[in-house]
């Protein structure tokens, strides 16, 4: 059974966000600069620790030191927001250095995709928090983000009453019809990757959200049978599917919508495809977490419940 539903504070003009590095490192400040300039012109105010640009081979430093920072991030209360740094891999392995009872108290607007897909998970499996789905510090969809862009993501951040109807030109109807449920996913390998933990998916009722980048055909086949198998296919209310990134070369041969199309057309539910949210040029936020309802027919997502409180 969920856990009752806890939305963040809404932020307000002026509010810090915070940037931590829980996952990949970095070692070239200007994707920075640029993230931080698009939260500035939110209105926002940004703070980071150059521990962000700590190496320990494919990490932003040490397990001990990334949960560390999170940890600080979230119970400093003059932080509204935190925002990771980029995906790459690393979340996993700061699962038994976090501290739920203290985390627990400090529901804040977390933001993130990618790697961050496991925070995604832990947070809502352990305390029943709505996060967004949307790009992080050093994402190009942040730094490019259109005006309608903005828009869009100021008022998830700071309105309480913002429930729009989302519909864009590329959006596909692949099984008609309409379904309605809380909203969960993230990025196709992550949410593979927490099958047998403690903040394994449940998607019982959900509108299944998956995205991912540059993933062979018969990769995208492999998880999506895995997750079949383990029946977390079985009750889906419908499916959204975000940009898919084909590789280059011999691994593209095959399209990853074939093989979505092919396995996920068989569950009889409605699928809503191309939704422009993931690792492509755009990254539209969404609440997971929230109440959605999504009409395949009529190519259209709504939000039913805010992202903030």
């Amino acid at each position: 059974m969920d856990l009752p539903t806890t939305f963040p504070p809404a932020l307000k003009p002026g509010d810090t966000i915070g940037i931590v590095a829980p996952a990949g490192p970095v070692s070239d400040r200007t994707a920075l600069e640029r993230g931080i300039a698009s939260l500035e012109r939110l209105g926002f105010q940004v703070r980071f620790e150059e521990r962000i640009f700590d190496s320990n081979r494919y990490l932003a430093g040490t397990d001990a030191a990334r949960a560390g920072e999170l940890m600080r991030y979230f119970e400093d209360p003059d932080i509204r927001a935190v925002v990771p740094l980029r995906g790459g891999y690393g979340c996993s392995r700061l699962m038994p250095l976090l501290d739920e009872k203290k985390l627990r108290a400090h529901c804040k607007v977390f933001m993130g995709f990618s790697d961050a897909t496991t925070l995604h998970l832990f947070f809502r499996r352990r305390f029943g928090w709505v996060t967004l789905h949307g790009p992080m510090a050093v994402s190009s969809s942040l730094a490019n983000q259109t005006a309608e862009q903005q828009q869009h993501l100021f008022s998830l951040l700071t309105d309480p009453e913002y429930a729009p109807s989302l519909c864009f030109p590329q959006l596909e109807g692949w099984v008609p019809g309409e379904a309605e449920g809380k909203l969960t996913g993230g990025c196709l390998s992550l949410i593979v990757a927490s099958l047998g933990t403690p903040y394994e998916i449940k998607t019982e009722g959900k509108i299944f959200f998956i995205e991912d980048v540059e993933e062979p055909a018969y990769r995208i086949d492999r998880m999506l049978t895995q997750l079949k198998l383990a029946g977390k296919l079985d009750r889906v209310a419908g499916i959204l599917l975000g940009t898919f990134i084909d590789p280059k070369g011999d691994d593209g041969e095959f399209a990853a919508s074939e093989i979505l199309r092919e396995i996920l057309s068989e569950l009889e539910i409605p699928i809503l495809a191309n939704f422009p949210a993931g690792h492509g040029p755009e990254n539209w936020a969404l609440p997971l977490g929230a109440r959605v309802r999504l009409d395949a027919g009529a190519r259209r997502l709504d939000l039913i419940e805010p992202a903030v409180s």
